[in-house]
């Protein structure tokens, strides 16, 4: 069939969004219309009359000639009134119905839609055009509304569809909020059912919390127990301990004999060496007794350096502002690191603390320009009982560091002085003032 046989339902579209636009073109050419595009009301009129379109549909607000303007001026041309005029709104209320009819349109597509509905709907036009019945002396009707009069020219048809297209929008959105409240009913349902079970679940919570304090009282109550034992054996061990030292130097005193006073000396050797090792369970018992506390990193290193006057301490601007999250056992840390350079350095006399920040750590260097650490002894400095003395030793360093996340290694080179650097993970330093 060629083209002088056919003569495909056409359509103007007006519409000024063009990505609207092109929509509803590949839409209603897809669907075998014939469609025109114009972009806002006076250009869509300049092509009416330069061809007459089967269908207007044209949206309601565009610039320079808006949709119901555009409709006035078809229905009000006796060459075009025919043409079925269908407007394509976002708003839908009284006041817009009676626009429509005050312009003569002849049915509503109320935005969104889909392309069921709309294509739908100009099936509709189409089919009720054919029973169009001419009147050309149609009286003007005024109907008062919202403070307004409007004058309604259009012919029972229009008014008709006009009507059912109304009466069919408010039940598709009855229909809607119908389901909307369905939806609803179940979604309120459902929240009464988590409801219930997050109230069930924040019982068994408190229950669980109530027995958790109950566990901790009682193991509160144990570890007071066991530190008051601890504090008592500790302390009458001291006393023996000291007893035996006094009858062992009086030994001493008393006895010239060379071999014997070797054991002797060998003796007064290994009761020191117990007494301190009585020492470091004390210390060791203080260990995340009290809660971690934020301890500005500066005062901190000051406090420490100026306890060490024999060496000159140098404080890197990096560190200025920098807290970190710490054991308050963090004083010996530091003491015990200034303390065991100078003990084992030899030749220190410059000791330097610096920081830097690198992948969500903390790094803090103390430095000093001793003789160091050779390689095979960098993690044995850190093993209990290592080292020439019976002090607190790097092995507590360790210990006291790790409660809040915080490592330690030696990272220096023999011949060039120690360095020991304290990575402190993100959550465990922060910038202040």
């Amino acid at each position: 069939m060629d083209n002088s046989e056919y003569c495909p339902v056409s359509i103007l579209v007006a519409e000024d969004s063009k990505t609207q636009a092109e929509i509803l073109k590949h839409l209603l050419n897809n669907a075998g219309y014939d469609v025109k595009v114009a972009y806002n009301g006076r250009i869509a009129l300049e092509e009416i009359h330069k061809k007459l379109p089967t269908i207007v549909l044209t949206d309601v607000i565009m610039p320079e000639m808006n949709g119901y303007e555009l409709c006035k001026e078809i229905k009000s041309d006796p060459k075009t009134r025919h043409i079925p005029v269908i407007l394509v709104t976002q708003l839908f209320d009284p006041g817009d119905v009676l626009s429509g009819l005050e312009c003569g349109a002849d049915n509503f597509i109320i935005k969104p839609y889909d392309s069921k509905y709309l294509l739908d709907r100009i099936q509709v036009v189409l089919a009720n055009q054919s029973y169009t019945i001419d009147e050309p002396d149609i009286s003007m009707v005024p109907v008062f509304y919202s403070g307004k009069t409007h004058e309604i020219a259009s012919s029972r048809q229009q008014i008709l569809n006009i009507l059912l297209s109304t009466y069919e929008i408010a039940i598709s959105k009855n229909n809607e909020l119908i389901e909307a409240k369905d939806r609803l009913a179940l979604v309120n349902d459902q929240l009464s059912d988590a409801n219930d079970e997050l109230l069930r679940m924040n019982d068994d919570l408190k229950n669980e919390i109530a027995e958790r304090k109950r566990v901790e009282q009682s193991l509160s109550m144990a570890n007071k127990k066991l530190g008051l034992l601890s504090s008592i054996t500790r302390h009458d061990m001291k006393n023996t301990m000291m007893a035996l030292l006094s009858y062992n130097e009086l030994a001493r005193m008393d006895n010239v004999d060379n071999p014997f006073t070797q054991y002797l000396e060998k003796e007064s050797m290994l009761l020191s060496r117990l007494s301190a090792q009585i020492e470091f369970t004390r210390l060791y018992e203080e260990l995340g007794v009290k809660g971690a506390v934020w301890i500005h990193l500066e005062n901190l290193i000051t406090k420490m350096s100026s306890s060490f006057s024999q060496v000159m301490t140098q404080i890197s601007p990096s560190i200025v502002s920098y807290e970190i999250f710490v054991d308050p056992l963090i004083e010996k840390v530091f003491y015990n690191l200034f303390d065991n350079a100078i003990r084992h350095g030899e030749r220190v006399t410059h000791i330097t603390i610096s920081a830097n920040e690198s992948e969500g750590f903390l790094h803090i260097f103390i430095a000093d320009d001793g003789i160091g650490v050779a390689d095979e002894d960098k993690e044995k400095i850190f093993g209990r009982g290592y080292g020439k003395n019976t002090g607190l030793g790097l092995f507590l360093v360790r210990e006291i560091l790790s409660i809040t996340g915080i490592t330690i290694a030696e990272t220096g080179k023999k011949d060039q002085g120690a360095c020991f650097k304290l990575s402190i993970p993100r959550v465990h330093f922060r910038k202040g003032c």
